[in-house]
């Protein structure tokens, strides 16, 4: 332990058995990971008392269980880094003026009026966004505090090689969106009892997965593959790693507009973009299938360029500096506000 790091406290907690592995969930873990490689930076997380450990390999905290702070208590010269509901671990005259710096992501979803955290975007935080609409749409509502945009990253290590003979056609991804995904998958099977260019596909519908590298598995088996992100009218998407993952490993990907994929899901370039209904998802299934190899490729190409701009260690870079200036930006929006 490095006595002269900067501590960042971090508070995470679960009820649900998967609840340890969402994208939210793993992006955190990676913050956390971020600051441990720095010297400047001594990351250290509480689980609240409501957390349930399942014994659940997927959950990306499950390494930490053990050396875990044993109560909630803030430094004076300690960072907070906080997500989603882990304002509730601040009694309400620290929320609405934070002892310390408070670095925050939050998602444009979160505006919302539905959205129980949209109370959390009145207080004080440096808030950090996950793609450059959701800046823009977290600025334009007025959320306390400036905004800086750090993209999601992707560990390509873990990335499996594409495969070079997938079993399936097509996947559909429907894990936010099951009931589109089984319209869709009996409309592929009229298609096939119909048509003779028939399609081998698959749907994946609630429950997760075990693992992220099982869900990764599985997207790997497909040549095309269909994802169902949040809706707009579910407050749409802070970023939506798994259409990015798809370009990594060669697939051609289809992913209506969801806000937060709008820097790399770019239409007829890097994927193939319909409106977020089960008419024009399926037309462009079927034209992804019967798409001419060439402009696939080139589909593919570019999806897969795009994804080198989203590396760890830019990531891990933006965000370590964006820490490193916390005190000046803090003093210089809530200097007065300090508790």
């Amino acid at each position: 332990m490095n006595r002269s790091a900067r501590r960042v406290l971090f508070h995470r907690s679960w009820t649900k058995y998967n609840g340890g592995t969402s994208g939210g969930q793993l992006k955190v873990r990676d913050a956390f990971e971020h600051f441990a490689s720095s010297d400047q930076f001594e990351p250290q997380v509480y689980f609240g008392p409501e957390t349930v450990w399942y014994d659940n390999p997927g959950n990306v905290w499950w390494p930490y269980r053990e050396r875990a702070l044993d109560k909630w208590e803030i430094q004076e010269t300690d960072l907070l880094f906080f997500a989603g509901w882990d304002w509730k671990v601040l009694p309400p005259e620290q929320r609405e003026k934070p002892p310390v710096p408070v670095l925050n992501i939050a998602q444009p979803r979160q505006i919302m009026l539905p959205d129980a955290r949209r109370d959390f975007l009145k207080h004080p935080a440096i808030r950090i966004a996950k793609s450059s609409l959701g800046k823009q749409k977290l600025e334009e509502y007025g959320v306390n505090g400036p905004v800086f945009f750090i993209p999601d990253a992707i560990d390509f290590s873990l990335i499996p090689e594409p495969h070079p003979e997938p079993s399936l056609d097509v996947l559909i991804v429907g894990l936010k969106n099951p009931r589109i995904a089984k319209v869709l998958e009996r409309r592929l099977k009229w298609h096939n009892f119909l048509k003779k260019d028939k399609i081998k596909y698959r749907i994946q519908v609630p429950p997760k997965l075990p693992t992220r590298q099982d869900f990764l598995n599985l997207v790997n088996q497909a040549r095309i593959v269909v994802y169902l992100p949040l809706t707009e009218a579910q407050g749409a998407e802070g970023f939506y790693l798994p259409a990015l993952e798809g370009m990594v490993m060669e697939k051609l990907v289809i992913c209506p507009y969801a806000v937060g994929n709008v820097d790399f899901c770019i239409p007829g370039e890097t994927c193939l973009q319909p409106v977020y209904n089960v008419r024009s998802i399926f037309d462009a299934i079927i034209h992804a299938f019967r798409m001419p190899k060439a402009v696939k490729a080139a589909l593919i190409r570019n999806g897969k360029a795009i994804s080198s701009n989203h590396q760890l260690d830019r990531e891990r870079a933006s965000l370590l500096n964006l820490a490193s200036q916390a005190d000046e930006i803090w003093n210089a929006h809530f200097g007065h506000r300090l508790g």
